[in-house]
């Protein structure tokens, strides 16, 4: 299976036992499923390994389709065992109070999936808490709801039945019935949030944890200080700036000024790096700009104007005339006839 840009995005591969397990208990033959997205089932419970995030939110996104259960991935957590997130898990449990919680758990989340936003604030009214991921993650319905159950079964422990009073905004499509989100989330749940948020009231930040062992808090507290945030584009430059690249074309499409200064080097540095690789900033951009659409077109529902959005260019006519020149055929064109040879 051809590697791509998304795959450079890892998580934690222990998630994906659980994820197995549960379908397994299903009567479903997950290993053969687990191959056809691209992942090794044998490397799931491997302490410490990593897989593509890409990979596995389209693992989950298949078995919720074989299963017919839009909510596949909140019933999975039901098959993780206690602490299967080894010191994030258990540093979770025994966080004293729920201020505690969240600090390590806004400190740590990039650690086990890689988010391309993580971010806590911490008012006189309440906590807020965001997270999202690369937009290079195209499916991933399931996993927004697979972490939100992780995250809520420690909360629920917290706060009990004051976990209704925290509210939470996810960023995945709503499903068809919304009891489960409610009864194993919050009552105070909503769905298609431009991002994923928690926001509890200051109130319960100094509630307290009555099984909280400080011992274990401090011991799993050094164990995830010694991971260092990881980016696996980190040792390789031009990797480092194609990521950079497909991640903010709907933003602001990185320039050479702009990348040189985020990579600490000169623009003149660059542009020699890029040439001896033989490339170029315009290039990267092309590519970055082609393999999206490609995924966009071929993954997803959205318009042709949306897609062109997403790609960074200013009129349809532009993105119809790259389209063209990438796949000798407009947009429309690549999309009915990849469909028809699917």
């Amino acid at each position: 299976m051809i590697t791509t840009l998304a795959d450079q995005i890892e998580v934690a591969a222990g998630l994906a036992s659980g994820i197995s397990r549960y379908a397994a208990n299903l009567g479903m033959e997950v290993d053969p499923i687990a191959r056809a997205c691209g992942l090794d089932p044998d490397r799931f419970t491997l302490i410490n390994e990593r897989i593509s995030l890409d990979r596995m939110c389209r693992y989950l996104e298949a078995l919720a389709l074989i299963s017919g259960d839009d909510t596949f991935g909140l019933k999975s957590i039901s098959s993780f065992e206690k602490g299967s997130s080894g010191p994030f898990g258990y540093g979770l449990m025994n966080a004293a109070t729920v201020r505690e919680f969240l600090m390590f758990f806004g400190r740590n989340m990039q650690k086990i999936s890689e988010t391309r936003i993580c971010t806590l604030e911490v008012s006189a009214r309440s906590a807020h808490f965001e997270w999202t991921y690369s937009p290079l993650i195209l499916r991933r319905d399931q996993y927004v709801d697979l972490g939100a159950a992780q995250t809520f079964i420690h909360l629920r422990a917290l706060l009990g039945d004051d976990i209704n009073k925290v509210r939470l905004e996810l960023e995945r499509k709503k499903p068809i019935n919304t009891s489960l989100h409610k009864q194993l989330l919050t009552q105070n749940v909503s769905f298609n949030a431009p991002i994923n948020a928690m926001i509890l009231p200051a109130e319960f930040l100094e509630r307290i944890n009555p099984d909280a062992d400080p011992k274990l808090f401090a011991m799993m507290s050094q164990q995830m200080d010694a991971i260092p945030l990881r980016r696996s584009d980190v040792s390789d430059p031009l990797v480092a700036i194609r990521l950079h690249v497909a991640e903010n074309l709907s933003f602001n499409t990185p320039t050479l000024a702009s990348e040189s200064e985020r990579l600490g080097m000169s623009s003149r540095t660059l542009q020699r790096r890029l040439t001896d690789a033989g490339t170029s900033m315009q290039s990267i951009i092309d590519e970055c700009r082609r393999e999206m659409a490609r995924r966009l077109l071929l993954e997803t529902t959205h318009s042709l104007s949306s897609i062109g959005y997403k790609l960074g260019f200013s009129a349809p006519a532009a993105f119809t005339r790259s389209a063209i020149r990438w796949f000798d055929m407009t947009p429309s064109q690549y999309r009915q006839d990849q469909s028809k040879s699917a």
